[in-house]
């Protein structure tokens, strides 16, 4: 749809500029001018601030923003590990860095709050409360791009569970179906398996074109079940990247659930392959992912019984084998210590539960979503959202 002048007549050369027309009056009545354009198969790979995102599709919007990063470009320096993401465990929160360019890297600094302030503000902020916990190396030219107001970039973070199409013949890729935390970077692997799964569900179709109506429907109707094989089965491959990275970044946001991830990172060998694995979308099982989540857990358990780990316990002295055992052997009769570690366990199982549940429980993964019942269901859902956490000042998040 579009706006133009009901006199308008195409020129004889399109692409060539028109200097007669910029003399002309501007004065000219304009007329509305609908276009429409059929598919059978609608692709939309346009990120997840797409205006299209809850028009038509099965849409759970956030009720509010769960986080922002607030961006700088750095020049000259130099990261710790060069050809490596670094995540910095700050003060304030994580701080991702990577390269650009051999001159440029770029910082996204967390910051944990659904509205930033203004300009000035967010330059005090990173001055005074980000930076004194990177690298000095790193420090000055933080700070010199910190001042420069004009260079702050910033990004929301919003939590969207995995959507479904509410009408035939259309899908998402990527960002479009379902977004992840930007924490651990899978958005661009959880784009790349929905293009795999997409084509292999489309491959079985020879034509997208038919000769008449019966043959075109015939079409419509295969594709239809295409897109459903894919947007069903979406969560096998998507669902351990998207768990893994809210999960991770509530546990950096906790000491005592960092302090035990890191512990467990120190271990080595399949303490860390197996993480870097689910990260990297290498491993995509998400008993995989829940083993290594809830064996983080355990080993913090036992560094809490015994007063050992390099991080949990850093504040002690190292202890020998019979003070582990005396440790050990008090921990049950010391109730300040049996409530911290299952307060530990309760805040990691109240971390992960929503996420799995959002992630793997919906109506739509069992049943068709574009009929006449879950198109009702959508158009309520949407109603009651407005109706119920439409603020005086934010509106539900993509709606």
């Amino acid at each position: 749809e579009y706006s133009i002048s009901e006199d308008y007549k195409v020129p004889e050369t399109p692409f060539r500029r028109d200097v007669s027309a910029q003399s002309q009056s501007t004065e000219t009545t304009t007329a509305i001018v609908r276009r429409v354009a059929t598919a059978p198969l609608i692709i939309m790979c346009d990120g997840g601030s797409s205006k299209f995102k809850s028009r038509y599709q099965h849409y759970t919007p956030a009720r509010d923003y769960h986080s922002n990063f607030v961006g700088l470009i750095l020049r000259n320096v130099q990261l710790p590990s060069e050809k490596y993401g670094t995540v910095f465990l700050a003060k304030t929160g994580p701080v991702l860095s990577y390269r650009l360019d051999p001159n440029e890297l770029r910082m996204l600094v967390d910051y944990n709050k659904p509205t930033l302030p203004d300009l000035g503000q967010q330059s005090k902020w990173l001055i005074e409360e980000v930076a004194p916990g990177l690298p000095a190396e790193m420090r000055s030219e933080f700070i010199r791009a910190a001042k420069d107001t004009s260079r702050i970039r910033s990004m929301p973070v919003a939590h969207y569970p995995a959507t479904f199409p509410s009408i035939r013949g259309y899908v998402g890729l990527g960002d479009h179906a379902n977004q992840r935390h930007p924490l651990t970077g899978g958005g661009m692997t959880c784009a790349f398996n929905d293009v795999l799964r997409l084509a292999k569900s489309l491959a079985v179709i020879p034509r997208l074109r038919g000769n008449d109506v019966n043959d075109m429907a015939e079409i419509e109707d295969r594709i239809q079940k295409a897109i459903l094989q894919y947007s069903q089965k979406r969560f096998l491959h998507c669902g351990s990247i998207n768990i893994l990275s809210w999960a991770l970044y509530a546990v950096f946001q906790s000491p005592p659930l960092r302090d035990a991830c890191l512990d467990y990172f120190m271990l080595g060998g399949d303490c860390v392959d197996g993480p870097i694995s689910l990260l990297s979308g290498m491993e995509l099982s998400s008993l995989t992912l829940l083993f290594h989540y809830y064996r983080v857990m355990i080993f913090y358990l036992l560094n809490t019984v015994t007063c050992t780990g390099a991080y949990s316990c850093r504040d002690e002295k190292k202890p020998s084998f019979s003070q582990k055992c005396f440790n050990a052997a008090i921990f049950l009769v010391n109730p300040f210590r049996l409530a911290g570690a299952l307060r530990i366990l309760l805040s990691a199982t109240l971390v992960f539960a929503p996420l799995v549940y959002y992630e793997f429980v919906s109506l739509w993964i069992l049943m068709d979503p574009t009929g006449v019942f879950p198109n009702m269901a959508r158009k309520m859902k949407i109603l009651l959202y407005r109706v119920l956490f439409d603020g005086k000042h934010r509106k539900p998040v993509g709606i």
